[in-house]
């Protein structure tokens, strides 16, 4: 069964929302006017469409975003829950999950990525399947996340300035039947450093990096 949040995990935040129990203490400082979060006010919501796999169909599964402002400048803010990645509606343990195993696993292709032990997932009341571009797609998005990988690097070392972190990152290499091109080559390397700073920033902080740096999240 490949990697998913499940309905359960969406229920449970959703509930939050309703309850008033979804709070901006734990985002970032705006990045504009660098007021503290705490400070931010409580704006809209927002519903999204998320996909998850249950018995290997992919299904819709709706929920609230909050969003909050910054008094300051008015920048308006998306508070993500632990499953979510900004801008995606795949969960965020389904993209991380695929793209990390075709990264991390030398000689896997796209077709192995969405191949599991059961099939590969398809889509509710469709004949279609996920398809090996879009561990490719999400693999080029992840890329992007130079910001965020800077960030979440930094406030691990704040936190544990002897983290292996560093060593990890310099041993990490993308074998030569990955890529075609320099280009390519680069976003394997970047989304593999995402990796690895995503496990270590989880370990030290218990908290997704996209719950707490999502406005650092910048997809092309």
């Amino acid at each position: 069964m490949p990697p998913t949040a499940t309905y359960e995990d969406i229920k449970a935040y959703q509930d939050n929302v309703e309850k008033n129990k979804i709070t901006p203490h734990r985002l970032p400082p705006c990045p504009q006017c660098h007021v503290e979060s705490p400070y931010f006010k409580l704006h809209a919501y927002r519903e999204r469409c998320f996909l998850v796999i249950v018995d290997m169909l992919i299904q819709s599964a709706y929920c609230t975003l909050v969003r909050f402002k910054c008094p300051g400048c008015g920048k308006t803010i998306t508070n993500y829950p632990d499953f979510a990645i900004p801008y995606k509606r795949y969960t965020r343990q389904t993209i991380m999950g695929l793209a990390g195993t075709y990264v991390e696993t030398d000689k896997m292709t796209y077709q192995d990525a969405v191949m599991s032990q059961d099939g590969v997932p398809g889509y509710a009341h469709s004949d279609c399947t996920l398809a090996p571009s879009t561990i490719h797609r999400w693999i080029t998005g992840l890329a992007c996340l130079v910001d965020t990988c800077r960030t979440a690097l930094s406030l691990v070392l704040q936190d544990n300035p002897v983290s292996s972190v560093c060593r990890d990152l310099t041993q990490i290499i993308v074998p030569f039947c990955k890529y075609r091109s320099e280009t390519r080559k680069n976003q394997l390397l970047r989304c593999r450093n995402l990796m690895t700073i995503t496990a270590f920033f989880q370990e030290t902080f218990n908290i997704s990096i996209f719950t707490k740096l999502a406005i650092a999240c910048a997809f092309t």
